[in-house]
């Protein structure tokens, strides 16, 4: 233990299993964001619920192959990309005597499976910056693109029953039950039965005598398809064949601002 008064605000600093620019702030007792994510090289910690529940949509959506959280910085008086701790700290020494804002770093940054990459800034609702903040972000979006890194604002609604946040958090988990509980038999049962069209998981559920918990699993499969982003998936959730068609998972674009 220490008496020394701690160093509010300072980031932490860069380590062997911190890949990030910008390593999340210390919390000092406030409550810690974690979770894990294959694309993002497994275990993790963001800085806001928010923050969180995005990383919950790149998991589930097929077109990301990789995400990483704070991931560069941008130079805003020198128009550049700056990808580590070195880079940053020789572009401070050049425009320390520069006012105002001088670097911006993003959330996240996203490969796609087709080979190009995004920047992501993520809101909660209510707290969307002022406009100084508006100002950097428009500073930041051009040299980012010009870098092969367009940016998107995503905001994310603050009610958490927003059906978008319920389903995301459970279909996260779905996706580490594949293997476990998906089978063919299964996907021959459901399959038969929703070839008439649409059914709620609560019917499905009951006539073919399977665990609701299933119907997550069979969406995140492509084997089912529903509304995702306006209806909650409980009993009243409604159901169609995809036909391994997973576009219903791409989410993303529903929080750009």
């Amino acid at each position: 233990m220490t008496l020394a008064s701690p160093n509010y605000g300072r980031r932490g600093r860069v380590g062997a299993d911190n890949s990030g620019v910008r390593p999340t702030a210390p919390t000092y007792g406030k409550a810690k964001f974690g979770t894990y994510s294959d694309k993002a090289t497994g275990h993790l910690t963001v800085e806001s619920e928010a923050e969180r529940f995005v990383t919950h949509l790149l998991s589930i959506d097929p077109r990301v192959s990789s995400f990483t959280p704070q991931p560069l910085c941008v130079d805003l008086v020198q128009g550049r990309l700056l990808f580590s701790s070195g880079e940053i700290s020789a572009a401070k020494r050049l425009v320390w005597s520069e006012r105002g804002v001088r670097f911006y770093t993003p959330d996240f940054s996203v490969d796609w499976e087709n080979g190009l990459h995004h920047a992501l800034e993520v809101k909660s609702e209510g707290f969307e910056g002022n406009q100084a903040y508006l100002e950097k972000l428009d500073i930041a979006g051009p040299i980012l693109e010009a870098n092969g890194y367009p940016l998107s604002v995503l905001v994310v609604p603050s009610a958490a029953t927003y059906p978008l946040r319920m389903n995301a958090r459970v279909l996260k988990q779905a996706l580490h039950q594949l293997g476990t509980h998906l089978t063919d038999e299964l996907i021959g049962y459901v399959t038969l039965r929703c070839e008439a069209g649409p059914v709620s998981v609560r019917t499905l559920c009951a006539e073919l005598a399977i665990p609701p918990g299933l119907v997550a699993v069979l969406v995140v499969a492509g084997v089912l398809k529903g509304d995702l982003a306006n209806q909650v998936l409980d009993g009243r959730f409604q159901v169609s064949l995809a036909h391994g068609n997973l576009s219903h998972l791409s989410l993303l674009e529903r929080l750009e601002q």
